[in-house]
C-alpha cells in the first residue's frame, strides 16, 4: 500500500500546479491578446459600416448614413460612431450617451479604443468614419472567467481520480499478482502456473513476458521427455538404415530398417558388435572404415553389397562438447533401383545418339534443299525487279524513239515535195532555205532524241548486268546513286515523290555495284508502296558519308514509318504487312542477304525522329574477296 500512498500524493500535486499554472496562463493570455482582438472586431465593424455608408456619403444622403450608423446599437459596448464628408465635417453619428463627433484626428478617451477608417468607392475616397469602444478593466473581466476556471478545475480534479483509479486496477494490481505467482511458482515448482493478463501496456506485457518464460521452461522439460521418443520415430521412418556405434564397436542406437536387413529385434540388437551379426571379411572391412573415420574425423562414402543389395553408405564422427569423437554414425541408402535405371538410361542415351547422328544429317540434307530453294526465290525475286525495271525502261524508250519515228516520216515527205521543185526548175531561192531550215531542224530533234535513248539503254545495260551478274569493279557511289535513280525515273512518273540525293564525290568503292543498286531498287519500291503510299507528296532522300574504311548509305522517307513490331521481323524471309495484296516478304530479305552475304556490310532500319523509315547500309570500300570471284579469276 505504500505505492499506492505515493501515487495519490503525487496526482494531488500534479492537481494543485495544473490549477495554478491554468490560471496564470489564462490571466497572461487574456491581458496580452484582449486589447488586440477589440481592436480587431472594431475594425472590420469600421470597414463593414464603410461600405455600406458609402453611397450615402456620395448622394449626400445623411438620413440613411444614420440610419446604418444605427444598427451599432446591438453592440452595448459602442460608445460612438461618427461620419465624415470629404471636408471632415460631421456627417452622421451615433452615440447611446449623446457624444459629441470630435475631429478624426484626435486620440481615443481614456478607457477606450478607437479607430478611423477611409471610406473609398471604385478607388474614390468618399469620406471617414469614425468608431470608438469602452475598454474593461481587467477587474471587470475576471468574473467572466470564474466560471471557465471552476471548471477547468472540476475537470482536472475528475481527470486525475479516474488516473488514479486507472493506475492501481492498471498498474499496482497486475503488479502484486506478478509478485504473489512468483512466489508461488518458486515455492511449489509448478510451470505450469500463468498469470492473468489484460490490456496490451507495459504491465500487460511484462506479464505476457512471463507466461511465455513459464511456457518455455514447460515446453522444454516436456521436450527432453519426447526426445528420445521422437528421435527413434524419425529414424524408424527414414527410408535408409541408421546406425550408432560406441568407439569399440557396440551398436547404441538403430532404426527397424537396419533390424530388418539383420533378422533380428531393434531392442536386440543395443550392445551387440558386428562379430555377432556378419561374416568375418564383411567386420574386417567395417572395422577398417571405422578406425579410418575416427582418425581422420571426416565423412566416408562407399559403396557395399549386403543381403544381396547395393548399399551406398556413409560413415561420420559424433563429437561431443569438447569435440572429442564418443561415437560413429552409418547411414546406408539402398542405390540396387538406381543402379538398373542408370544401366537403362546409358542405354537409352546410346540409342538417343544413334537416332540425334541420323536426325543431323537429315535435318543438314532438308537444310541444303532448304537453301537452294530460298536461292531460287531469292533469284525469281531478283528478276521480277529487273522485269520491272525493263517494262520502265521500254516505256521511257517509247517516247524518244516515237519522237525519232514520227520527224524521220515528217522530213521523208518533204522531201518527197522538194524533188519535184527541184526537177521542173521551179525551185525559189525562199522554198529551198525553208526546206533546208527544216532539214536542219528535224535532224537536230532526231539527234536529240537519239542521244536519249542510247542514254537510257546505256543505263539499263549497266544496272542489268550488275544486277544479274553481281560483277565486282571499281566504281565512284555518286555515279552509281545517279545512274540507278536514273533507272528507276518511270517509277516517279506519275507519282509527285520527289527524290533528293546527296552523294558526295570522290567515294570511290571497289565492290560490287549489281548487289547495291538491287538494294535501292527494293528500298525505294518498299518506300513507295508501303511508306509513301497514303501521302500524295512524299520526298526520299539518299545521302552516303564514309565512317573508316567502310561506305555508310542512308535511305529515307518521310511517311508513315514502320511499326515497332514489325521492326524486329522486317529481314525475316516470308514478313510482310502487305499478305494478300501483292507482297511477297522477300524483299527486304534479299536486301539483307546482299548486304551482308555479298556487300560483307550490315544494314539496319528505324524510325526517323520527324516520321518516315530510315534504312542505313554499311559496307567496306573494298570488299572481301569471295570464292565466286575467285573461280572467276581462275
Amino acid at each position: 500500500m505504500k505505492l499506492e500512498r505515493r501515487l495519490l500524493w503525487l496526482s494531488l500535486g500534479v492537481l494543485l500546479l495544473g490549477v495554478v499554472l491554468n490560471s496564470s496562463l489564462l490571466l497572461i493570455y487574456e491581458q496580452a491578446t484582449y486589447r488586440d482582438r477589440l481592436e480587431q472586431d472594431l475594425r472590420s465593424q469600421a470597414r463593414i459600416l464603410g461600405l455600406n455608408s458609402a453611397a450615402a456619403l456620395t448622394f449626400n444622403d445623411p438620413g440613411a448614413a444614420r440610419e446604418n450608423l444605427g444598427t451599432l446599437s446591438s453592440s452595448p459596448s459602442i460608445s460612438l460612431a461618427c461620419l465624415y464628408d470629404l471636408n471632415q465635417r460631421a456627417f452622421a453619428h451615433y452615440s447611446p450617451t449623446e457624444q459629441a463627433c470630435p475631429a478624426p484626428n484626435e486620440g481615443a478617451p481614456s478607457g477606450k479604443i478607437q479607430h478611423v477608417e477611409a471610406i473609398r468607392d471604385k478607388g474614390e475616397r468618399r469620406g471617414t468614419i469614425l468608431l470608438q469602444e469602452n475598454l474593461p478593466s481587467l477587474a471587470q473581466r475576471l468574473p467572466r472567467y470564474s466560471l471557465s476556471l471552476l471548471g477547468s478545475i472540476g475537470v482536472e480534479a475528475l481527470l486525475i481520480l479516474v488516473l488514479v483509479l486507472a493506475l492501481r486496477a492498471r498498474v499496482l494490481r497486475p503488479v502484486d499478482d506478478l509478485a504473489r505467482l512468483a512466489k508461488r511458482v518458486t515455492d511449489e515448482r509448478d510451470y505450469r502456473l500463468r498469470v492473468a493478463v489484460r490490456g496490451d501496456d507495459e504491465i500487460s506485457a511484462l506479464g505476457d513476458a512471463v507466461n511465455r518464460m513459464l511456457e518455455a521452461v514447460e515446453e522444454r522439460d516436456a521436450a527432453v521427455r519426447d526426445g528420445s521418443r521422437l528421435l527413434q520415430n524419425l529414424i524408424d521412418h527414414a527410408p535408409a538404415t541408421i546406425t550408432v556405434k560406441s568407439r569399440d564397436g557396440h551398436y547404441l542406437l538403430v532404426n527397424k530398417q537396419f533390424a530388418s536387413l539383420t533378422g533380428r529385434d531393434a531392442s536386440t540388437l543395443i550392445g551387440q558388435a558386428d562379430t555377432a551379426l556378419f561374416g568375418t571379411e564383411l567386420v574386417a572391412a567395417q572395422g577398417a572404415r571405422a578406425r579410418e573415420v575416427a582418425e581422420t574425423g571426416g565423412v566416408l562414402r562407399h559403396e557395399e553389397t549386403l543381403g544381396g543389395r547395393a548399399w551406398l553408405c556413409e560413415q561420420f564422427p559424433l563429437l561431443n562438447s569438447q569435440g572429442v569423437t564418443y561415437a560413429l554414425c552409418s547411414i546406408a541408402t539402398d542405390i540396387t533401383e538406381q543402379r538398373a535405371t542408370r544401366a537403362s538410361l546409358a542405354k537409352a542415351l546410346a540409342e538417343l545418339t544413334e537416332l540425334n547422328e541420323s536426325l543431323e544429317a537429315r535435318v543438314a540434307e532438308r537444310s541444303a534443299e532448304l537453301e537452294r530453294a530460298m536461292q531460287q526465290l531469292v533469284q525469281s525475286e531478283k528478276l521480277a525487279a529487273l522485269g520491272s525495271l525493263v517494262a520502265g525502261v521500254a516505256h521511257e524508250l517509247n517516247t524518244p524513239i516515237g519522237m525519232v519515228v514520227t520527224l524521220s516520216s515528217s522530213l521523208i515527205e518533204k522531201a518527197r515535195e522538194f524533188l519535184p521543185q527541184l526537177q521542173q526548175n521551179r525551185l525559189s531561192r525562199h522554198a529551198f532555205e525553208e526546206f533546208v531550215a527544216s532539214l536542219s531542224e528535224g535532224m537536230e530533234l532526231i539527234e536529240k532524241n537519239s542521244l536519249r535513248a542510247g542514254r537510257l539503254i546505256s543505263d539499263f545495260k549497266q544496272v542489268a548486268i550488275d544486277q544479274t551478274s553481281m560483277r565486282r569493279r571499281h566504281f565512284a557511289l555518286a555515279e552509281l546513286v545517279a545512274n540507278t535513280l536514273h533507272s528507276l525515273a518511270p517509277l516517279f512518273k506519275h507519282r509527285r515523290h520527289r527524290v533528293e540525293s546527296r552523294i558526295p564525290e570522290g567515294l570511290e568503292c571497289d565492290s560490287y555495284p549489281g548487289a547495291i543498286e538491287q538494294i535501292m531498287t527494293n528500298l525505294i519500291q518498299n518506300a513507295l508502296v508501303h511508306g509513301l503510299s497514303e501521302k500524295p507528296e512524299g520526298r526520299i532522300e539518299i545521302s552516303a558519308h564514309r565512317e573508316g574504311d567502310n561506305a555508310v548509305l542512308q535511305i529515307q522517307d518521310d511517311g508513315k514509318g514502320i511499326e515497332e513490331q514489325a521492326l524486329r521481323h522486317l529481314f525475316e524471309p516470308f514478313f510482310t504487312t502487305r499478305l494478300g495484296v501483292g507482297g511477297s516478304g522477300l524483299g527486304l530479305y534479299i536486301v539483307h542477304t546482299l548486304a551482308c552475304g555479298v556487300l560483307g556490310g550490315d544494314i539496319s532500319a528505324s524510325n526517323a525522329e520527324g516520321g518516315g523509315a530510315r534504312f542505313r547500309l554499311s559496307f567496306p570500300l573494298e570488299s572481301p574477296v569471295r570464292r565466286t570471284d575467285k573461280a572467276q579469276q581462275s
